[in-house]
């Protein structure tokens, strides 16, 4: 038995009274937990009216309204979240593709249980074993072929972003210049809304000019036209700022962009021609982690060779940047008093393993079968059968989009409010058309719930599709 077995708190948490007290805690939680059956209104009128309360408190407090009308009570059943009121709905955006595992789910349950004990925060000066061990098994799955050899914990999905373009400038210097894609998504940090390309989320921010963007791939082109023009906009920034530029970042699947995605083809010839010129390249797998089909996406599109920087974050409950030895940064360049929560941490540890463990990754993984279920639903309201209520749908494992009526804000607005007032929580993304976007929780999702969810969606579309008819007339 190692020292590290030894220890005060391992000897706590594998003591019969810790572990009755576990066991007994674990069984009410779950036995609320499996109350929540089914999508569920609250028709008492006190009780909307003081919930209605508290979400304009809220609003106040915050300076700006809710999108929805949510505010969770803190638990769930699986694919199902309780607001404050009582209300239950299926919850299909996951707080923006985080509950991957939904709502109240056991194992996870039992990680933060296990957290009791420890101090709350953890951070790069005085780590705990649990950072050591994720950091130990997410580097153990980076596959075959891949350089990448070391990581760094943060909070956020923006701040691991920060160090990857840091550590990318400081090896790359004095090079600073950044190659990115039009509709991509990096973050709302002062440097990474200069990366977004949504001049929305900059307004009043300053503009460095260090950002320059490259047309994605377009299926309407075609393979080689698309590769072609991507390439002949890369010569063209290199040429106009020679030795300026330290990186090509993307994400493999957009995701505020619109879930658009490449086949492999387009990402092998791009990157090797980002090689050939002496660019990093930065993958931002902040959103696209897990959900794929593969652990990671560049996994999905065979591209482990490739990548010199990857950023995670979202359903993994805790966000790194992981780098390759030669970006390695030098001390001091890197650091920060919080690197995540002890639970976040334990709970992403478990993550890995049930998506490892549990028959969701691969070629006829969970993620793939049930995300061509939700695809087979949704494609029976496309243009194409007549119906007029969905026009294309863009999906890749557990990202799933679909343009509904028309494509524009206004309709995709309607519909989102709709969905929710049925029990279905969505979100949007994209542009030009605008699309309905989810991320939902494959980890627990069953079929005939993703039934449900399309049948709520069915009806809403249907319903605002004659609602419109009724106002042109």
């Amino acid at each position: 038995m190692s020292f590290q077995l030894q220890t005060r708190s391992l000897l706590l948490r594998q003591s019969p009274r810790f572990q009755a007290a576990k066991q007994e805690m674990l069984s009410v939680i779950l036995e609320s937990s499996r109350m929540l059956q089914g999508v569920k209104s609250q028709d008492s009128r006190q009780v909307r009216e003081t919930y209605s309360k508290l979400l304009q408190e809220f609003s106040r407090d915050r300076g700006r309204d809710l999108y929805f009308p949510f505010l969770a009570s803190g638990l769930g059943h699986g694919s199902l979240v309780e607001l404050a009121d009582g209300s239950v709905k299926y919850d299909m955006i996951t707080g923006v593709g985080i509950h991957f595992f939904g709502h109240t789910h056991p194992a996870l349950i039992e990680e933060m249980i296990d957290s009791l004990p420890s101090d709350v925060m953890q951070g790069n000066l005085e780590p705990g074993i649990e950072m050591q061990e994720l950091l130990r098994l997410i580097l153990s799955k980076v596959g075959d072929q891949s350089r990448l050899k070391h990581g760094w914990m943060v909070c956020s999905g923006t701040m691991a972003n920060e160090i990857a373009l840091k550590i990318i400038r400081q090896k790359k210097a004095t090079a600073t210049q950044i190659l990115a894609f039009k509709d991509c998504f990096a973050g709302r940090s002062t440097t990474m809304q200069e990366i977004t390309d949504n001049p929305a989320y900059r307004q009043g921010q300053p503009i460095y000019g260090q950002v320059h963007y490259l047309p994605f791939y377009n299926p309407e082109v075609g393979l080689k036209a698309s590769i072609q023009a991507t390439q002949r906009a890369m010569e063209e920034h290199l040429c106009r700022y020679p030795g300026m530029f330290a990186c090509l970042m993307i994400e493999l699947i957009q995701g505020e962009g619109g879930f658009h995605y490449a086949p492999q083809e387009f990402y092998v010839e791009i990157f090797q021609f980002a090689k050939k010129v002496g660019l990093a390249i930065w993958v931002d797998e902040v959103q696209s982690f897990g959900r794929t089909g593969e652990l990671f996406a560049y996994q999905k599109f065979h591209l482990n060779e490739f990548v010199d920087v990857v950023t995670l974050g979202k359903m993994l409950q805790a966000c790194l940047v992981l780098y390759t030895e030669e970006f390695n940064p030098n001390p001091g360049l890197v650091a920060g008093t919080f690197s995540g929560s002890t639970v976040a941490l334990k709970t992403a540890r478990r993550v890995v393993e049930l998506l490892c463990q549990d028959g969701y990754l691969g070629e006829g993984g969970k993620i793939e079968k049930k995300s061509a279920r939700f695809v087979e639903r949704l494609s029976c309201l496309q243009k194409k059968d007549g119906s007029g209520l969905i026009g294309e749908i863009r999906a890749l494992g557990g990202m799933i989009a679909f343009v509904p009526l028309s494509g524009s804000m206004d309709d995709v607005k309607a519909v989102l409010i709709k969905l929710f007032d049925r029990g279905v929580v969505a979100f949007y993304c994209g542009h030009g058309p605008f699309l309905i976007r989810m991320l939902p929780p494959l980890g627990v999702l069953s079929e005939d719930e993703i039934d449900q969810v399309c049948a709520i969606i069915t009806e809403v579309l249907a319903e605002q599709a004659e609602r419109k008819k009724g106002v042109q007339s």
